[in-house]
């Protein structure tokens, strides 16, 4: 069964789960990773020139925990936005008074007001954007973070699973070689779904198409080799005029 706000709150709870876990991942596909992914994030986004950041389901893993420092050492002014539960997961010797945290569903009602007086260079939504979709409608996700973005502003929908793309690498050479030596690829990936529950091409290129529409430049850009899902997942950068 794909993972619910709700379900990520009890694995948020779970003593014996580890943090990569408990954000939805087998500890081999992310431990040892979250830097490159991290470097990833910060050389798309140009996180270096930003003075506000917001991480929409940060979760509490390694990755959020780069982020902070990052923030930290640059001065930002960041928000992080998650299940109560998950947030109660990241170190507290981490935080500071730049650091917010903001317990909840985006974009609900109660987390837009706490974020109604801000506005940010840099929005993260990583490993998230495939919940939304099942969940909610995802263009008004998608609409509400470009609300909360400055001109100029960095919006990162990162690590989307899109199935067709999925299923053009498992169909390859390098693919079948791929499964040959990992079986157990995309655990996390809900395959019992029917095709129309899922983000496929036709998602991804709506989404670009829609959100030029709104004042944004929108790009679609290819994951490193290094990181754990670059062979099947893709991020887009949304930035806007």
């Amino acid at each position: 069964m794909e993972f619910t706000f709700d379900s990520f709150k009890d694995r948020a709870n779970s003593k014996t789960l580890s943090k990569w876990e408990k954000i939805g991942f087998p500890d081999g596909y992310r431990k040892g990773v979250e830097f490159a992914i991290f470097e990833d994030i910060s050389f798309k986004t140009q996180l270096a020139t930003a003075g506000s950041v917001l991480d929409i389901g940060c979760g509490c893993s390694e990755l959020v925990e780069y982020i902070i420092s990052f923030s930290q050492n640059s001065k930002q002014q960041l928000y992080l936005v998650d299940s109560l539960e998950m947030l109660s997961n990241i170190d507290a010797k981490c935080l500071n008074g730049k650091i917010h945290l903001v317990p909840g569903k985006f974009p609900d009602k109660e987390v837009l007001m706490k974020l109604a007086e801000a506005s940010f260079d840099v929005i993260i939504v990583y490993s998230v954007i495939q919940y939304a979709f099942i969940s909610q409608s995802v263009f008004g996700f998608i609409h509400e973070c470009i609300k909360l973005l400055k001109p100029g502003g960095h919006l990162l929908i990162g690590d989307i699973p899109n199935y067709q793309a999925r299923e053009r690498f498992l169909d390859s050479e390098k693919g079948r070689e791929f499964l040959s030596k990992a079986p157990q690829v995309d655990n996390t990936i809900n395959l019992q779904h029917e095709n129309f529950e899922r983000i496929d091409d036709s998602v991804i290129i709506s989404l670009l198409f829609r959100f030029r529409n709104f004042g944004c430049e929108t790009y679609l850009l290819p994951q490193p080799e290094a990181l754990p899902f670059s062979n099947r997942r893709e991020d887009i950068l949304i930035i806007k005029r």
